[in-house]
């Protein structure tokens, strides 16, 4: 059991630095930076490391346990225990759970080709219950260290086949490691290549650069010979479509003047024309009139004798007829005066005859309602019933008075 403990205490499974050793991811581009001029590849970042094998524990472990069929305490002379030959132990491994297996049955497993199954099936006399009571402890302490031992070849027989897996792993990790160097030396070679070639083209570059920037100057020199020229062209062709258009509102002030007055003369000699066209038929029929005024006189000279004649047999009858109508004018005038003293006094009294008919309707209303009331009165002595009980007839006059009231 102290072998066990001192086993896990002191086999180290896992180192920090394991995961250093993982392959990691290659990258051109890194490569091509590191290949360029004045920079060195970073070997350790391209390259897998092999993880450190600890053979120094070999030596401490073997200087405790052989592990080969016999045990040690602590007892014996280290003589015998410094001439057993010395285990090999795998390299340092990831403490994730316990130990592989092999066969299911580990107990049952074949330890030697020799005698398989039976080199370590002792019969144990402890087992009958009819045996020496005397030699229990000592049974106890054999079947103690025997299941012990069997315990521990097991955990052997794992470990050797773990270490037989390491040691797979490792020269596969070796094979993997001599891939990548050379892989990484074909690459280091194609980056001293591509960094040759890149410093060629920065050359070049260079070069293009040298001969764009004295482009750019020419062409800029060009674009300002051109840009005056253009200016002057510019200046050139406003003053020229200027001095045009001067010319050009002239020619159309000279054709516009031009077309005003051959139409001001074309009106002015139609307008002449329909005046002369106007006082020549206007002489047609002045002639035209004063041949017919003169007719026209003459039968008005004989219409104005007729004339005379009838104006004084008319002054002769005249005079009678004003009398008449004088006469008729004063009787006339003096109806009218009577007329109106008439309508004057009638308009007096008729406010005052209004005044009294509206006295004698106001009295005859009172004495209408008087012997209304003096008929109910002489009703209701004759008929002692209450109102609600008389007829229809006899109840519609008195509601009529209760209304005229």
């Amino acid at each position: 059991m102290s072998v066990k403990m001192w086993m896990l205490t002191n086999l180290q499974m896992s180192a920090p630095d394991d995961r250093s050793s993982k392959w990691r991811p290659f990258s051109l581009p890194a490569v091509r930076r590191q290949g360029r001029p004045g920079a060195t590849p970073n070997l350790s970042q391209m390259a897998p490391v092999l993880p450190e094998l600890n053979f120094h524990i070999v030596a401490q472990y073997s200087r405790r346990s052989d592990m080969n069929g016999d045990f040690g305490t602590k007892d014996d002379h280290p003589s015998n225990k410094a001439s057993a030959a010395p285990m090999s132990t795998t390299s340092q491994r990831n403490f994730s759970g316990p130990l592989a297996v092999e066969h299911p049955n580990m107990a049952a497993a074949p330890v030697s080709p020799v005698s398989p199954g039976t080199q370590w099936a002792r019969p144990n006399p402890h087992s009958n219950p009819q045996s020496t009571p005397n030699n229990s402890k000592t049974s106890q302490y054999i079947d103690k260290i025997t299941s012990e031992n069997d315990r521990l070849r097991r955990e052997l027989r794992a470990e050797k086949a773990a270490r037989e897996d390491e040691t797979t792993r490792i020269a596969a990790a070796k094979t993997k490691a001599e891939d990548s160097r050379a892989e990484l030396q074909h690459l280091q070679v194609l980056a001293e290549t591509n960094a040759r070639a890149i410093e060629r083209k920065d050359r070049k570059l260079e070069e293009m650069k040298a001969l764009l920037d004295a482009e750019v100057h020419r062409r800029k020199v060009a674009e300002g010979r051109a840009e005056e020229a253009l200016k002057m062209l510019g200046d050139t062709r406003s003053e020229t479509q200027r001095q045009l258009a001067t010319a050009y509102e002239m020619k159309q002030l000279a054709d516009t003047q031009l077309e005003t007055a051959r139409e001001g003369f074309k009106r002015m000699t139609e307008g002449y024309e329909k005046k002369i066209r106007h006082i020549s038929e206007s002489m047609n029929e002045l002639r035209k009139q004063r041949l017919e005024d003169s007719d026209k006189i003459k039968r008005q000279a004989v219409v104005s004798d007729q004339l005379h004649h009838e104006m004084s047999r008319t002054t002769r009858a005249e005079g009678p007829l004003v009398n008449l109508m004088e006469e008729y004018k004063k009787e006339h005038r003096t109806e009218m005066d009577h007329l109106v003293q008439e309508a004057r006094k009638l308009k007096d009294t008729l406010p005052a005859k209004e005044r009294e008919a509206d006295r004698l309707v106001q009295q005859l209303e009172q004495t209408r309602d008087k012997m209304k009331w003096v008929m109910t009165q002489h009703q209701r002595q004759q008929d002692p019933r209450p109102l609600e009980q008389r007829p229809q007839q006899q109840r519609q006059p008195q509601q009529r008075q209760q209304g005229y009231k």
